[in-house]
């Protein structure tokens, strides 16, 4: 088996343990000079509302812009910084197509969304275009077999892709989506679930209608930050 990224073997050891337990192996998909370069997110030394790293567990200016504007904030998670590495990756999988690349993280999302124990998990949805010249749902690669609940869609059959548009011009982006079944949601622990949290602004949006459909609990998970 060879890394995803750099293609270097990947050695398999396996241990004592694994040998007498016989349980299924989670072979790792990059080597470990690759992962060196990506960086993790401590939720101890990060902000709770958005997960930028910083030294103390209180707001970031940013979310507390958003619990001014709204009244409360995301509690959201992000398990790597978007760093140079993080930027490459995306590059690839995403915008690149190369959708092989969905299992490099999926382990550690997937083991993160149990830890978080959600009734319903959600993921950001992409236009009927993004999905027509991609051919998939990021989000849903990464999430893997994770059971989901596809409550949300977009308004317009197309639209400015979010990462062509300026800090500005993605914190005026009016609301893009349409809760399908409010009921769905009712008194449930909801997860939502995105790629990147860059300003916050599309997980507000689906926030919004996800809590005024009167959910029990939400928070929110991102692969980087």
């Amino acid at each position: 088996m060879n890394c995803q990224l750099c293609n270097a073997r990947l050695p398999v050891r396996l241990s004592l343990r694994d040998l007498v337990m016989l349980r299924p192996l989670t072979p790792p998909t990059i080597c470990e000079r690759c992962r060196a370069r990506f960086t993790r997110i401590d939720p101890a030394h990060a902000c709770p509302g958005c997960s930028r790293p910083q030294e103390h567990t209180r707001l970031c200016l940013e979310c507390a812009a958003w619990q001014h504007q709204y009244g409360w904030h995301l509690e959201h998670q992000a398990l790597y910084t978007y760093n140079d590495a993080m930027k490459e990756y995306m590059h690839r999988y995403k915008f690149g197509g190369d959708y092989r690349l969905r299992t490099v993280f999926q382990a550690e999302v997937q083991q993160r969304i149990r830890q978080l124990g959600a009734d319903l998990v959600v993921p950001i949805p992409v236009t009927q275009t993004t999905m027509a010249t991609r051919g998939f749902n990021q989000v849903l690669g990464i999430l893997g077999d994770v059971p989901v609940t596809p409550v949300l869609r977009h308004r317009a059959l197309d639209k400015v892709a979010q990462s062509h548009k300026t800090r500005r011009q993605r914190l005026q982006t009016p609301q893009p989506f349409i809760l399908t079944d409010p009921t769905i949601v009712r008194d449930k622990r909801i997860l939502l679930v995105d790629d990147i949290y860059t300003t916050g602004r599309t997980l507000y949006h689906a926030a919004t209608l996800i809590k005024a459909a009167q959910c029990h609990e939400l928070v929110s998970l991102s692969l980087a930050r």
